[in-house]
């Protein structure tokens, strides 16, 4: 009687810890590292991706993650937040309804695609370019702006040099590019 005791204990024991080692399985197979032969990175999580290839990092967020790249830091709530950065500065946001703080360095490009996005870029930025709808960016300093879409607002402190305006390309609808004040 007793020796029954003990193997069905142990059963019981092996059943539970087995399932456990499964779901443990099952979360290690949706993580993953790959490495390139050319020196490019993926690694995938629970639905975010990293991936890093030729000096430029591509993130792409599954909702509720928090992003840095090149000290930018965004908090994206929604299913796709996606934010690519080169070495340089340069930024690409794709998303909507997010918040990021990005230094350009010197020279950095960046890209806004996306609606409902708050975008603060410090540092000197060779192009700002906003795709979408009613995205609100503050520019310290910046060469080049572009906007394209509708209500989207744009607000620079100064060009390139002192006293030099940034070339601006306005061509959507509703869109505004202003100097602070």
């Amino acid at each position: 009687m007793r020796n029954q005791i003990r193997s069905k204990t142990f059963i019981v024991i092996a059943c539970v810890l087995g399932a456990m080692t499964a779901s443990a399985q099952d979360e290690d197979e949706a993580a993953s590292v790959q490495v390139g032969k050319d020196g490019s990175v993926k690694v995938k999580s629970q639905g975010n991706t990293v991936e890093t290839r030729g000096g430029t990092t591509r993130v792409r967020g599954g909702g509720g993650v928090d992003v840095q790249v090149d000290g930018a830091v965004a908090r994206d709530d929604d299913d796709e937040a996606d934010t690519s950065s080169r070495r340089s500065g340069s930024l690409e946001l794709v998303d909507s309804d997010g918040t990021v703080a990005h230094d350009c360095a010197d020279g950095g490009k960046v890209e806004i695609v996306g609606s409902d996005n708050k975008v603060t870029l410090t540092g000197t930025c060779e192009l700002v370019e906003v795709t979408g709808s009613d995205n609100k960016v503050t520019v310290h300093t910046v060469r080049r702006i572009e906007t394209t879409g509708s209500g989207n607002s744009v607000t620079w402190q100064q060009g390139p040099e002192k006293g030099k305006k940034p070339r601006v390309s306005n061509t959507g609808s509703n869109n505004r590019v202003t100097q602070a004040r």
